[in-house]
């Protein structure tokens, strides 16, 4: 018997993993259980982000900056994230931009100033 879907739009995990979804998750929250559908989005977000900069970690120096374990680093992350499976930016502009948090958090500023420069830039698209 075929399995029925149910009511509502997906899940933020199930559009980005597909089949895979509830492994994807699991890896993406640490196991641990969130309370709502929004921080396992922002948890997913931040993972796939952690997932493309990883693979371009020979390129991107410094990168441990904003892929720290503290919640405050994980909302660059979810701002990349949200670039790369929203917007549709590309992974070479989505690296781009980490780079530039990079410098700018090796600068000085807070986070909260880069992730409300990504997250203008990823809605309005002026950079």
């Amino acid at each position: 018997m075929e399995k029925k879907r149910g009511r509502g739009r997906p899940t933020v995990v199930e559009r980005i993993a597909g089949s895979s979804a509830e492994t994807y998750e699991f890896l993406a929250t640490d196991g641990k259980k969130f309370r709502s559908r929004r921080s396992v989005a922002d948890a997913t977000y931040a993972f796939s982000a952690s997932i493309l900069l990883c693979n371009f970690k020979p390129a991107i120096e410094g990168l441990e900056v904003i892929c720290r374990e503290d919640y405050q680093c994980r909302s660059i992350l979810n701002q990349l994230g949200r670039m790369i499976h929203i917007e549709g930016y590309s992974e070479a502009d989505v690296v781009l931009i980490a780079e530039e948090a990079i410098k700018n958090r090796k600068a000085g500023r807070s986070v909260k100033d880069i992730e409300a420069y990504i997250k203008n830039g990823r809605l309005t698209g002026e950079w």
